[in-house]
């Protein structure tokens, strides 16, 4: 793996990424110390989404759909919706925003579905998650999501992107169902990106190994129960579209490969020079997105119209 990709994932992954030379040293400086408390620094900073800013063009955006705000695990979640019909939920990734997804929502409108998007806990206007007001898991996304579809009637579909993705899967593992999903630049696996985030920051593999432990004992979980292409071997799993760029340098295009070979009725679509975020507002990709969802919701009508 190569060090200008190790870097950029960890960008993504924590807020204080202008500052690795000195997290370097500073878990260096703590392992030698004591590995718990390294570990559980690595738990804060790996828990810690990047801030991504709300500009005026997509608070106006969000200003045009009906604002609602639900309650998940005693907290609120800020949700827009647009059009009417059957609900396709939109699901931004790990540091982003509700606003992100605005190229689906008038296509999806137009092909006579409800639009609805979501700011995930500790996001935007949502409120704190189950860690506090900074910090929040790819648990609190999914519940989230699966909150959010106890209020819509029906439900069509879910287009979900990169760290969206991997909560989506864990929702469809633990009994959530849905006709069709998109996933755009999928997170796959959270055991590859817990690897480069150790090698970014420097922590021995004795500090990553007890950080690792730490987490599933937290959260009860395992996290090979996180991997994507897991899923379709406990569960059946809807009618798939993955679309990855080969050019991301925050997600593997080469790891949504494995998705599609493992889920029974998955396509694959490749993009070049768009990047993580491009291909969210790509007409191309944003119409082939909806044509998918249109065509497949399609063939299971009659299942949406007796939910």
């Amino acid at each position: 793996m190569d060090a200008r990709r190790v870097v950029l994932a960890l960008k993504a992954r924590s807020a204080a990424d202008a500052f690795l030379p000195l997290f370097r040293l500073g878990f260096r400086s703590l392992s030698a110390v004591s590995v718990g408390l390294a570990a559980r620094a690595a738990e804060r900073v790996w828990f810690t989404p990047p801030r991504s800013r709300l500009s005026p063009a997509s608070a106006a955006f969000l200003g045009t759909g009906t604002r609602a705000d639900i309650r998940v695990n005693g907290r609120a979640v800020a949700t827009w919706s647009w059009g009417e019909g059957p609900a396709v939920i939109l699901m931004h990734g790990w540091g982003g925003l509700a606003a992100q997804l605005e190229s689906f929502v008038e296509p999806l409108v137009r092909a006579g579905y409800r639009a609805v998007a979501f700011d995930a806990p500790a996001h935007g206007a949502s409120g704190p998650s189950s860690r506090g007001k900074r910090q929040v898991t790819l648990f609190d996304f999914s519940d989230a999501l699966v909150e959010l579809t106890r209020t819509l009637d029906p439900i069509a579909g879910v287009i979900a992107h990169s760290g969206g993705c991997t909560s989506v899967g864990w929702a469809l593992r633990k009994g959530w169902t849905v006709p069709v999903a998109v996933f755009l630049a999928p997170m796959t696996s959270p055991i590859t990106y817990r690897k480069v985030f150790g090698q970014a920051l420097g922590i021995s593999q004795k500090v990553l190994d007890r950080f690792a432990s730490n987490v599933e004992n937290d959260l009860k979980f395992r996290w090979e129960d996180l991997v994507i292409t897991s899923v379709s071997r406990v569960v059946d799993t809807p009618p798939l579209l993955v679309v990855h760029d080969r050019d991301d340098r925050e997600t593997f295009w080469r790891e949504s490969q494995d998705i599609v070979a493992a889920w029974p009725d998955a396509t694959m679509r490749t993009t070049t020079g768009l990047g993580h975020r491009r291909i969210l507002r790509d007409a191309d990709i944003v119409s082939e997105v909806v044509d998918f969802v249109v065509s497949r919701t399609r063939e299971v009508e009659p299942v949406l119209l007796q939910a």
